[in-house]
């Protein structure tokens, strides 16, 4: 079955944002999605830099997406904060890979990027040797860090002020 990919329209959201739960679901990496939430974050991305999300087609039926967006940096541009799915009963048929391919030439040809900067699972096999396999390597000089609880960070601050 021929796959086809086109820009993101705001009318796929519906759509993309059950498939996402539904790969979240599947795939349990911890996050919990519900259909609301997801659409709520897939038109943040989509509204942050429409120029770079592709929707993937199969038979004429929305099966995947790949958002991400552009960031300036000291030594060019630097293309981030990507997020691809594609319904499981649709995955290791090469759309992902064709969403990658397309979404990385746009981002060459009209942004001139120099890196792609991905947050990707660390404790689960995949996604990251897709990753890896695309040449991708862990960087050992960056720490994801993340203050769960804002109330208790302000808190400590508010400490050290005294």
């Amino acid at each position: 079955m021929a796959i086809s990919l086109r820009p993101v329209q705001k009318s796929d959201l519906q759509c993309l944002a059950e498939i996402y739960v539904e790969v979240y679901t599947v795939f349990d990496v911890g996050e919990r999605w519900s259909v609301d939430t997801a659409k709520t974050f897939l038109s943040y991305l989509l509204e942050r830099q429409p120029s770079i999300a592709f929707v993937a087609e199969c038979g004429g039926v929305v099966v995947g997406a790949f958002f991400a967006a552009i960031k300036p940096w000291w030594n060019g541009n630097h293309l981030f904060d990507g997020e691809i799915f594609v319904h499981p009963d649709f995955q290791k048929r090469g759309i992902g890979t064709e969403l990658s391919e397309k979404l990385y030439l746009i981002a060459l040809e009209k942004y001139d990027v120099v890196s792609f900067d991905k947050i990707t699972f660390k404790k689960t096999e995949f996604p990251l040797s897709w990753y890896k396999d695309q040449g991708f390597e862990v960087n050992d000089d960056w720490a994801l860090i993340s203050a769960e609880n804002l109330s208790l960070t302000i808190s400590r601050l508010k400490k050290k002020n005294v």
